[in-house]
Parts: C-alpha cells; sequence; structure tokens
C-alpha cells in the first residue's frame, strides 16, 4: 500500500513550531505565512490580514482541480488568522471540480493520512503525487470567474508550468497577490 507524505520543515527545535513546506511567490510579506496545517479532510492557512483566497490541487502530469471556490455562493473572503477549507466534499453545481481542458484525476486531492516529513529527510521529487497551491489576492473573484479565466490557459507543461501559469491569469492587473505550493508526495 502507498502512503503519502507531506514535506515539513522544522521553524525551531521544538515540534509545536513545525510548518509546512512551501514556495512562495507575490506578496507573502503582506498576506502571511500561508499553509499551517494539510490532512485528508482539510487545508489549514493563516494570513495576515483579509484576502480573497482560492484552492487548487495540482497533479505532476498537469491535473488541475479547483476545490474552492466552488459554488457562485461561495465567499471568497477570508478573514485575517487562521482560516480552514475543508476538502471532502468536492461536487460544485456549477460543474465538475476538474477545470475543462485538463485531464480527468478522479477525485482530486483525495489522499490517505502519511507521515509528515522533517527537513532532515528528503523524498525523490519523481514520487510528488500533487501539489495544494493556495492563491491570495485583495481583489475579489468568484467560482464562475475562475473557470471562465482558467477556460482557455494553456495546459502544456505539466503541473508545476500550471502553477506558475495561475497567478498571471486568474490576478487582475494592479491587484496584491501571494501564492503558497505545498507538495504532497508518495512513499
Amino acid at each position: 500500500m502507498k502512503r503519502l507524505v507531506l514535506f515539513l520543515a522544522m521553524a525551531a527545535a521544538s515540534p509545536l513550531h513545525a510548518q509546512i513546506e512551501q514556495d512562495v511567490r507575490g506578496a507573502v510579506d503582506h498576506f502571511g505565512p500561508g499553509f499551517t496545517a494539510l490532512s485528508e479532510g482539510r487545508v489549514d492557512f493563516r494570513l495576515l490580514r483579509e484576502a480573497n483566497v482560492v484552492l487548487f490541487w495540482v497533479t505532476p502530469q498537469g491535473d488541475l482541480n479547483l476545490f474552492f471556490p466552488l459554488r457562485s455562493k461561495d465567499k471568497t473572503l477570508k478573514r485575517a488568522g487562521n482560516n480552514t477549507i475543508s476538502v471532502s466534499d468536492i461536487p460544485s453545481p456549477i460543474e465538475s471540480p476538474v477545470i475543462n481542458g485538463a485531464p480527468a484525476s478522479g477525485r482530486g486531492g483525495q489522499f490517505t493520512p502519511g507521515q509528515l516529513l522533517t527537513a532532515a529527510q528528503t523524498i525523490d521529487s519523481t514520487h510528488i503525487s500533487g501539489y495544494w497551491v493556495l492563491l491570495t489576492i485583495d481583489a475579489p473573484i468568484t467560482a464562475q470567474e475562475i473557470q471562465n479565466k482558467l477556460r482557455p490557459m494553456s495546459r502544456e507543461g505539466g503541473g508545476l508550468a500550471i502553477i506558475d501559469r495561475l497567478a498571471s491569469v486568474l490576478v487582475p492587473q494592479g491587484a496584491l497577490w501571494a501564492q503558497y505550493v505545498a507538495a504532497v508526495a508518495i512513499q
């Protein structure tokens, strides 16, 4: 049986101060630390100020699954402080959470709990099962706008290339944004 592993970096000697290892881009100092915990049913993150958030699961092959917002009524504005998005339920009345044009990946982001790795442990990047991507924006955005903006986006280059293009496609010109990417790996 394969198990999935979340990369974890130790911020201090104590495990109580552990942080999720993540790639960050944009105005990170403005929006805050990003991911604080990842589990089978939820993604936890911390913001320094309120922001509109979008959450994706991206596989190395380029499958792109939207997890939040899913419905037109979903409020993307999250308060400053600790926040949680449930990733257990995927159904969307707008359309399938797999973005049009991306290969279907089944129930993206659903994984069995795994072991957290410390910074001292390493893992072969070929064992990455996917990436959680949290995009924070100081401008409002709806589920329908996300769907419409992503529809014409190129799916070439695999998951990392798609992750590199997300902010440029979704963030309005002049808006502040930050993007947090955490890898999940099969061990």
